[in-house]
Formats: C-alpha cells, sequence, structure tokens
C-alpha cells in the first residue's frame, strides 16, 4: 500500500479554508520538520524544487512533537498520511489537507518470516491492517 504526504495545519488555519493549497503557498509557512528516515529529505526536495528553501521553524525525530507543534500554530508539517491523527496528545485538533502537485508516498507494507510462527498480538496487527487497507480501498 502506499501513503501520500499530506499537509497538517492546526484547527482554524487560513489555508485550510482554501479549495486548493499550492507548494508555492505552503513556502511561505513555517515548517515543522520530522527528521527521521527520508522524510526530511522529501518534503526539502520537494520544496527545493520550487526553487525556494523552507523556513524551517523546528526539527524534531518526535512525530508526537510534530502534532503537538502543528496543533498550537507553531508552523506546519507535509507527513504521510499513515501518521496523521486529528488531535496532539494535549487535545488540540489538527487539520491535513491534500496540496496540489506531486507529493510523494511512502510505501508500507508488513513482512514476517514464512513458516514462522506468529503471536495472537501479531496475528490481530495483520488482520487489523488488512481491515484498515480494505476501508481505504473503497
Amino acid at each position: 500500500d502506499v501513503s501520500p504526504f499530506r499537509l497538517w495545519l492546526p484547527l482554524g488555519h487560513r489555508l485550510a479554508a482554501q479549495e486548493s493549497i499550492s507548494l508555492a503557498e505552503v513556502t511561505a509557512e513555517p515548517l515543522i520538520m520530522l527528521n527521521i528516515d527520508e522524510m526530511e529529505d522529501e518534503a526539502t526536495r520537494l520544496l527545493s524544487a520550487l526553487g525556494t528553501r523552507p523556513r524551517v521553524a523546528f526539527r524534531t525525530r518526535s512525530v508526537e512533537a510534530v502534532r503537538s507543534l502543528v496543533a498550537t500554530g507553531a508552523g506546519v508539517a507535509i507527513l504521510p498520511d499513515l501518521v496523521y491523527r486529528p488531535w496532539s496528545l494535549e487535545g488540540d485538533r489538527i487539520e491535513s489537507r491534500d496540496v496540489s502537485g506531486a507529493l510523494p508516498v511512502v510505501q508500507v507494507g508488513i513482512v514476517w518470516r514464512k513458516g514462522a510462527p506468529l503471536s495472537p498480538a501479531a496475528q490481530e496487527f495483520i488482520a487489523i491492517s488488512q481491515a484498515q487497507q480494505a476501508l481505504r480501498a473503497r
């Protein structure tokens, strides 16, 4: 499966009301960067393709910190939908919007050794993951 990158905004942000959000509009916003795996590289590459450098307000290795910073209005983030949740741990709301243009996607999968016994928890995780994938495919 794939998980597209989307724009995370604090509740009531001016861009959330727009029908379409361009990458150029995103570059004008302070950006909260998640610097794990290829996340920061993808976001930087995407925004640099517009001939601009992102205005990075914060860098963090914590998805929860990104949620909290976005929810409190410290900036916006461009992250895969896979890690999106509409609230921070403090209970503040976050919105997610599509951005016009070609945004990257993250490949998502589950791997286990063929023939290896799976714990009940692993079996349940796989079943839930498959059910979620079926819901998204509708």
